[in-house]
């Protein structure tokens, strides 16, 4: 009997990714809430500001485009609390409470740039702010918490290598607003 292989499939995406002390924080939480589960792995936390389809082949034209789009947003830094535990059926996520007009902002621009490289958002993808700590069916509950605050100054490209556990950083653009393209 020969092993079954499948054709892998990429997906790439734009996102916040915490700082290292807070992805520990985070995963100490996950692992408070239940030491069975196997966990988001701290280097793949992330908040997804962009998405696209996934892909067979490794899309190269895509990338390109998604660089070049990169560099076209610009976004002033600001702090993000995740302060709202939210588990569903499916998930465990930390979320902010309530809106986050510069998140908002900067999730719209990207979305622009998206648009203006030709390059389309995932169908059934809907800008929804969360960090998932880990996955499991559970039975729903929202609840406040403390002590996840980051600064954002920068977002990423990513490609995920669907089912294998890997993530790709392709690129990283600071936020710096206006100033982000003044040479001098």
């Amino acid at each position: 009997m020969h092993a079954r292989t499948t054709k892998p499939l990429f997906r790439l995406f734009y996102g916040l990714k915490p700082s290292p002390a807070v992805a520990r924080q985070s995963d100490h939480f996950a692992e408070t809430l239940d030491p069975a589960v196997r966990r988001v792995a701290r280097e793949h936390q992330h908040i997804t500001l962009g998405i696209t389809c996934d892909y067979e082949d490794y899309p190269y034209a895509v990338i390109k485009a998604l660089l070049r789009a990169g560099t076209r947003v610009m976004a002033e830094p600001f702090d993000l609390s995740l302060d709202q535990l939210s588990i569903n059926n499916r998930s465990a996520a930390l979320r902010p409470s309530r809106a986050v007009p510069p998140l908002n902002a900067l999730q719209k621009e990207i979305a622009a740039a998206m648009k203006e490289a030709g390059v389309a958002p995932r169908p059934d993808w809907s800008f929804s702010p969360h960090q998932t700590l880990f996955y499991r069916d559970s039975r729903p509950e929202q609840r406040p918490v403390e002590g996840f605050l980051w600064r954002v100054e920068q977002f990423t490209l990513i490609c995920s290598h669907v089912g294998h556990s890997r993530h790709d950083i392709l690129g990283t653009w600071p936020l710096k607003g206006s100033a982000q393209y003044q040479l001098f």
